[in-house]
């Protein structure tokens, strides 16, 4: 038996029960869920089953679609009906909604408007929609995605995809009428459904422009959140634009990122459909009641951007009692403060993660995470709360930076903490602020700590001399700064600049890298996939003992704190693709590049790159794609070295 771990039980305790639909419609807000997307054609009636058992502590949170994502169907008809996999589902469909039903969960299948499934080999539903249609309610089905795959083109003459679409698509919806919901699935946004799901009454219809699935990592979540938000105009209650699944539980992000990713969603008013197995993902993050209820609010209205610059952004969403849903999400890599002005009035201001309670005259301000959000619930109140603070800790000194701030080991560092009372709705009396550092680390105050009052708009400055260990490990660390029972943590590096003369780059730790296949590999070639399993750095022939091995593109960083000089190497595409591949090898020094090699392919020698990078504090390795695709761009940054003080 599946035992319900102590921390989902402590979070459902506090889950408002979520009423299902009233009968006749499909759903009240965006469906809310698991696919099985993860399972791929390993899905089966049993995986199913379970991940239903494990889904069902959450239904009280609205989580109750369980959704069959291909692979289901038998490979042909069964006198003309559709029929499920006798093997992966023996008790077939109805079987298996009466289940879920039992639980009060629904029951989702994919169809695909083409002649075959998207994946598993089974029948798609063209020119049988009402038969199809009929059959699932029979089943007792609740939810349809209805894919775009294998469409007969050559059936629609003079037709562009988007005609085609908005003939097929109006089918099956109309077939299935209203009760089921319906989600229009066109993943490479080929049919740009947005302009039209609401006319055909789609419950939601696929936003992103990738042709395949979101993946699990913070650029792509990004990548088509913004897309997501191109399409807010057409978006509203009833018909949801959908940006793709909930990728908390899965492992390749922080929580903070997937916090995020719940937060972006919610003001977005998109499905909370999850992908992965809902025993692993994380309660205080994907059924945190009061987010959920941004996201299902009556009003079925998306979230659209008060301000942003690209890396910051302030998004506002009315909910129906006249409240509105503020986001402040820092999409860059360092802690940022991000600030927004309301009308002016009293506001009662709830920050949705921490239940924290605060008022302000109008102004909210926060210092954001790397890859953070805040989310906030603001009312026009005059409720008594300790006024709105702002606490930073080490703040950026330029607007728009996005390295942590770096200290070397064993040496001192000043770091800046302020207190600001944005609120300015009381005076803050006592202040006091204190600063909390890794074990080992040490922390000392150069300027006083306390103040005996802080008045709406003023703002009170701690500087520290901070000092990691001298056998600190390089990474990234925490520190918080304390003060009228609010916090801030900024994230800080340790690291250290080569020392002085001509040193191997393969040598050095970096700081930040990037690849598109596998690992970069130091002294050896990229070769494929796999950390290790390089060859010798070869260019036409010749060998080198040191160097990086890249697949562009990529970007390799170093911390060189202003002490180095010049960068060189000889830039190639290794043997190990033949004379396939083409790249540009570049060096960049802080913000701009300062050399580069040119297109260089396989078919050609190395070429010496000398770029000088004196005053920088990073120095970064760059490899561009040629122009061409990147299958062989497997990029050599031969004898690489660094020349430093």
């Amino acid at each position: 038996m599946r035992t319900t771990t102590a921390a989902l039980a402590a979070a459902l305790l506090t889950l408002p029960f979520v009423p299902l639909p009233a009968s006749g419609a499909a759903v009240s807000g965006p469906p809310m869920g698991w696919s099985s997307r993860s399972l791929g054609c390993s899905v089966s009636e049993a995986s199913v089953r379970q991940a239903a058992d494990a889904l069902a502590p959450l239904a009280p949170a609205g989580y109750r679609h369980v959704i069959i994502d291909d692979c289901w169907l038998a490979a042909q008809r069964t006198g003309g009906a559709l029929a499920p996999d006798a093997t992966r589902f023996p008790s077939g469909v109805k079987a298996l909604a009466d289940y879920l039903h039992g639980k009060g969960l629904k029951l989702g299948l994919s169809l695909s408007a083409g002649t075959k499934a998207c994946s598993g080999g089974g029948p798609g539903s063209y020119k049988s929609e009402a038969a199809d249609a009929e059959q699932v309610k029979g089943w007792g089905v609740d939810y349809v995605k209805y894919d775009w795959c294998n469409i007969p083109a050559a059936d629609f003459p003079g037709q562009n995809v988007q005609q085609i679409a908005q003939t097929l698509y109006p089918r099956m919806r109309q077939a299935l009428g209203d009760a089921i919901a319906f989600a229009m699935n066109n993943e490479d946004g080929s049919t740009v459904p947005w302009l039209w799901g609401k006319d055909t009454k789609a419950t939601t219809w696929r936003t992103n422009v990738y042709n395949k699935p979101i993946s699990d990592s913070y650029p792509t979540m990004v990548d088509i959140w913004e897309f997501n938000q191109l399409r807010a105009e057409y978006a509203g209650p009833g018909s949801w634009a959908d940006p793709d699944l909930i990728q908390a539980g899965r492992g390749g992000m922080t929580d903070a990122e997937y916090r995020t990713q719940v937060s972006l969603w919610a003001v977005g008013a998109s499905p909370l459909i999850l992908q992965s197995d809902p025993a692993k993902a994380p309660p205080a993050i994907v059924a945190n009641p009061k987010v959920i209820a941004v996201d299902q609010d009556a009003l079925g209205v998306q979230g659209r951007f008060v301000t942003s610059d690209g890396w910051y952004h302030v998004l506002s969403k009315p909910l129906a009692n006249g409240d509105q849903a503020i986001l402040l999400f820092n999409e860059s890599d360092r802690a940022a403060t991000i600030s927004t002005r309301l009308k002016p009035a009293r506001y009662r201001v709830e920050e949705l993660w921490t239940g924290a309670v605060t008022t302000t005259a109008g102004d909210l301000a926060a210092q954001v995470p790397a890859h953070g959000s805040v989310l906030y619930r603001v009312s026009v109140s005059r409720e008594q709360a300790p006024p709105a603070v702002l606490v930073e800790t080490d703040p950026a000194a330029v607007l728009g930076e996005d390295h942590p701030s770096v200290l070397e080991p064993g040496v001192e560092r000043e770091v800046v903490t302020r207190v600001t009372n944005t609120g300015g709705t009381d005076r803050l009396r006592d202040v006091e602020v204190a600063l909390a550092v890794p074990e080992g680390w040490r922390a000392r105050a150069r300027t006083a700590t306390r103040t005996g009052r802080l008045d709406g708009g003023e703002t009170f400055t701690v500087k520290w001399g901070v000092t990691p260990p001298a056998g600190a490990e390089l990474k990234d660390y925490e520190i918080t700064a304390t003060a009228a029972k609010s916090t801030a943590t900024a994230v800080v590096k340790v690291a250290r600049a080569p020392g002085s003369g001509r040193t191997y780059l393969s040598d050095l730790p970096w700081t930040r890298v990037a690849n598109y296949f596998g690992p970069v590999e130091k002294d050896t070639s990229n070769g494929e996939k796999a950390a290790g399993d390089g060859k010798p750095i070869t260019i036409e022939g010749v060998r080198y003992a040191k160097g990086l091995g890249a697949h562009a593109p990529a970007d390799i960083e170093f911390y060189t704190a202003g002490r180095c000089s010049t960068v060189e190497f000889q830039a190639g595409i290794d043997d190990e693709v033949g004379a396939a591949g083409s790249a540009d090898l570049e060096v960049w020094a802080d913000g701009g590049r300062v050399a580069h090699s040119g297109i260089v392919t396989g078919a050609q020698p190395a070429r010496k790159v000398t770029a000088s990078v004196k005053g920088a504090t990073y120095v970064r390795l760059v490899a561009t794609n040629g122009g061409d695709n990147a299958t062989s761009d497997h990029a050599d940054f031969a004898d690489a070295s660094i020349t430093c003080q």
